[in-house]
């Protein structure tokens, strides 16, 4: 399959950034190393660019309704201007996908897949909006999708918007829209999957080339730079923070996933529900948590095998080095009564340490200032 250029390719070419193709798109993988740009984040802010990454626009009279009774969050509870993680499930209580849903106005939401899953989550939404007079359709490269992260984000913001993008006025998950670099019309949410404090910014494709130079330009002072692919999956490691495609799948429940948390309490049916109701009462067989390799052990492979004595108990689903807390990290899913913070196993020939928690402001303080 050729690689798809992203709306930002010239751009990053013109930085003498170094490409990689990632899920058939062609885009900057780093352009210092993906160390230095990691702390770049942890430290000042850095900008990425989320190819593929769509809006898909559920709109309608029922479009609460048919969301409450589709996806495991519960929607009478979102106000407009605000959003949601979640996962969609399938019949067994598997991930569709897992995704932010935010009200854009009453009856109309915009939900965030993955983005190798769009195709997937807009042909599963459109199939199942039949019922509920409701429209699905993705907003594909109408706008393109800017991650600005790194505690001095929302100085970098600031600097560009007269819009209030204060803790305050703009609180985690929330959302407005405003002028940013002089172009109307951008998308602001506050999230991100750094573990910062961070925005996604939904520019209109057609300016965003102009976008991106003019927020780095007014972010210099604050040390902002462009960053890659490379290190935004050490940045999420550090977090323990799952992705599609390696931790979670259609296989794998949000109890097994570690993320219970995001399935609330509602009288509204959805797919899966009595699969993960049963295994929130009697817990999961199996957990995903993270490994915590010694200071100089290699980084494992992806599908390495976890030992605990002689027998094979689990395998990696992810791996990165952990920039900011100095040590191999990885996923993986193990046998419930292994999954207890400490308990030591073995990959790759190292005794390796389970933790339930991420290494990385466990309490999520820093993005949430």
């Amino acid at each position: 399959m050729t690689s798809k250029r992203t709306p930002l390719y010239h751009a990053f070419i013109a930085r003498n950034a170094q490409m990689a193709e990632k899920a058939h798109f062609l885009t900057a993988n780093a352009f210092t190393d993906p160390k230095t740009e990691h702390l770049a984040v942890r430290n000042a802010a850095g900008v990425f660019e989320i190819f593929g990454q769509f809006l898909v626009e559920i709109a309608g009279s029922r479009a609460e309704q048919f969301l409450n009774e589709t996806l495991v969050a519960d929607f009478t509870q979102v106000p407009v201007g605000e959003g949601v993680y979640c996962g969609i499930l399938n019949e067994a209580g598997g991930f569709i996908d897992d995704v932010i849903t935010y009200r854009a106005a009453n009856d109309v939401f915009w939900l965030v897949p993955a983005p190798h899953r769009v195709d997937r989550v807009e042909s599963y939404l459109r199939t199942r909006a039949k019922d509920y007079e409701v429209h699905v359709v993705s907003l594909g490269y109408r706008y393109t999708s800017l991650s600005l992260q790194g505690p001095q984000a929302r100085a970098c913001l600031a600097a560009v918007t007269a819009a209030d993008v204060s803790g305050a006025a703009l609180p985690s998950f929330g959302m407005t829209t405003a002028t940013v670099c002089g172009v109307e019309g951008v998308i602001v949410t506050r999230t991100g999957f750094t573990g910062e404090l961070g925005y996604e910014l939904w520019v209109p494709t057609e300016y965003v080339e102009t976008f991106y130079d003019t927020l780095l330009s007014a972010g210099a002072a604050f040390d902002l730079v462009p960053c890659g692919a490379g290190s935004m999956g050490s940045l999420r490691i550090e977090k323990r923070f799952p992705i599609w495609g390696r931790d979670l799948g259609e296989d794998i429940t949000p109890v097994e996933a570690g993320l219970a948390w995001t399935v609330r309490p509602k009288a509204a049916d959805y797919p899966g529900k009595a699969v993960v109701e049963r295994q929130k009462a009697e817990g999961p067989t199996r957990r995903l948590v993270l490994l915590e390799f010694s200071e100089g052990a290699d980084l494992p492979e992806m599908g390495a095998q976890v030992l605990a004595g002689p027998e094979t108990v689990g395998k990696v689903t992810s791996t990165a080095f952990g920039h900011t807390v100095g040590r191999a990290l990885a996923l993986g899913y193990l046998p419930l009564p292994l999954c207890i913070d400490g308990q030591e196993v073995t990959v790759a020939g190292h005794t390796v340490v389970v933790r339930i928690a991420a290494p990385y402001d466990p309490k999520s303080h820093r993005s949430r200032a």
